[in-house]
């Protein structure tokens, strides 16, 4: 019997450090996409908007096409769409200062009992994984 493979969802930021040279995090991100490169990985819309969007308008198109390129191209992946309703009333559930993409990725987190992997020290320590 073939063993399960773990399954992760990303925060925006692991991409945004692994496309981008220049960040500190840089190596990091990559050594994280390289160890779980076997594992089912988890990316949703809200991931794709906030990557796509802060490459665009921070940096170049360019890098948004290289980062969407490795999205359809990399076996692993999962693309999937944010249901938005559940995301409203969770959002709506916490008093902490989060954005709805934080909120929206640990929901998702949950729904796919998928581990959150993310370098936003808030989120970490909001949640004790920290």
């Amino acid at each position: 019997m073939e063993k399960s493979k773990k399954i992760y969802v990303l925060d925006s930021n692991v991409f945004i450090w692994a496309f981008y040279e220049d960040d500190s995090l840089h190596e990091l991100s990559i050594q994280l996409l390289s160890e779980i490169k076997d594992s089912k990985i988890i990316v949703p819309y809200c991931v794709v908007q906030e990557v796509c969007s802060i490459f665009s308008y921070r940096f170049w198109k360019q890098k948004a096409d290289d980062f969407l390129h490795f999205l359809l191209e990399t076996d692993n992946i999962e693309l999937i769409n944010n249901d938005i309703l559940d995301e409203l009333n969770f959002y709506l559930s916490f008093q902490e200062n989060l954005s709805f993409t934080d909120l929206s990725l640990i929901l998702i987190s949950q729904k796919y009992s998928a581990e959150l992997l993310t370098f936003d020290k808030q989120l970490l320590k909001l949640y004790g994984w920290g």
